[in-house]
């Protein structure tokens, strides 16, 4: 939350350096230069593969008939595509800059996202000393919660309609979880050496949450309906750098990894905003 308080921060003291420098287009031309803020909401479509080296804690140290039987971890690579479609809406502010039919600008946004992204597999071990096989399942969450943009803007002012490409720096906050389950199914010997003993099924779980950075591209249009009111529609496109989950354990009869996780999302939102410039001319 700090870091979306730090580029609105930002943008606004872009603003009002670039107030003073305003230009004004032709006579009886619209007037993008200005500052503006909205709300904007829409469809988020979020994506994040998960490149996971995954440990089993297999069951061991147990009386097989004649002792206890030793049964190292097993470790395999594993991966997950986590897909999520969602609601994201917040608002933004900016400012423009016109020299001719050419409009410059920078905006900050911050929204929310709903949904999470999901994915279940499943994995079967060979036997060992101890078992005649189990089976391995994981869930994993990668929840995006808010984003947060700097960007440029330019654009060509068409009369009322402003088309524009847009691009800068991302953050978004992931929630990441992951849940496991171990079953193994245990030989007649074991059954026979340990009498009323259930072994199984096992489950533990892990998580984190945290912000990380990347970047954003995109455009869109904007139409002016009245001199100090928008109305537009823009598209972006969001990825961010590799970060690591590090989930291990050395807990008994468990499962965990290490992950490598990458992100993207592909938003399209509907936009509305005031130019703070004259709002005694909105209507």
């Amino acid at each position: 939350m700090l870091k979306s308080v730090s580029i609105l921060a930002a943008v606004g003291g872009f603003c009002l350096a670039a107030g003073a420098a305003s230009a004004q287009p032709a006579d009886g031309a619209p007037d993008w230069s200005g500052l503006y803020g909205g709300l904007n909401g829409g469809w988020s479509g979020a994506r994040s593969t998960a490149d996971s080296n995954l440990t089993v804690n297999q069951l061991t140290g147990v009386n097989a008939g004649a002792g206890a039987v030793t049964v190292p971890t097993t470790s395999s690579t594993a991966r997950q595509h986590l897909n999520h479609d969602g609601f994201m809406g917040g608002g933004q502010l900016g400012y423009n800059l016109q020299r001719g039919g050419l409009v410059f600008g920078m905006e900050g946004d911050f929204d929310g996202m709903s949904g999470r992204a999901r994915a279940s597999d499943s994995y079967t071990l060979p036997a060992t000393g101890l078992t005649t096989g189990s089976s391995v399942a994981v869930q994993r969450f990668a929840d995006p919660t808010w984003t947060a943009t700097l960007r440029g803007r330019v654009g060509v002012g068409m009369d009322r309609a402003l088309i524009y490409a847009t691009g800068g720096a991302a953050w978004v906050n992931i929630r990441d979880r992951a849940f496991y389950g171990y079953a193994p199914t245990v030989t007649s010997a074991v059954t026979t050496a340990n009498p009323g003993t259930t072994f199984g099924p096992y489950a533990n779980s892990a998580g984190r949450e945290d912000t990380h950075a990347g970047w954003t591209l995109g455009g869109g249009v904007d139409f002016m309906t009245t001199p100090n009111m928008t109305l537009g529609v823009e598209y972006r496109h969001t990825e961010v750098g590799d970060y690591t989950d590090n989930f291990s354990t050395s807990s008994a009869n468990s499962v965990s990894d290490i992950s490598r996780m990458h992100y993207h999302d592909d938003a399209v939102m509907g936009r509305v905003n005031i130019k703070f410039s004259a709002l005694g001319h909105m209507f």
